[in-house]
């Protein structure tokens, strides 16, 4: 594996899990096994609502309240950082619903659609 103790890993994956952030402790060990050699891109708060088209920093933090950018962590400071993929990935849920709305297309999700959350 590293450095780390097995006893710290397992202490780290299991907080993960209770946490809720059962994503982010397959991403650790991932990233202790080799499998993620560099750390993804992380945007802060700012840098993900410019992203998005949002000019609040605080509609951000609402979505990650309501689940989405599950990778998301403090820093030391206190600052929320936002992995790029995941901002990505609402990104382009934004611009699917956006087209749909363009063409009138309010039918219900489909069964491939379940699986997402609905946007705020």
């Amino acid at each position: 594996m590293n450095a780390l103790s097995q006893n710290l890993v397992n202490e780290v994956t299991t907080a993960l899990q209770q946490a809720g952030r059962k994503n982010l402790a397959a991403r650790f060990l991932r990233a202790l096994e080799g499998g993620e050699a560099e750390a993804p891109e992380v945007l802060t708060s700012r840098q993900a609502a410019d992203l998005l088209g949002v000019s609040s920093t605080n509609t951000v933090k609402n979505w990650l309240e309501g689940g989405y950018f599950p990778g998301a962590y403090r820093t030391p400071g206190g600052h929320w950082r936002f992995p790029r993929a995941e901002v990505l990935e609402t990104k382009r849920r934004m611009e699917v619903l956006r087209a749909k709305n363009q063409r009138g297309d309010f039918a219900l999700p489909d069964e491939d659609d379940e699986g997402e959350m609905p946007l705020l």
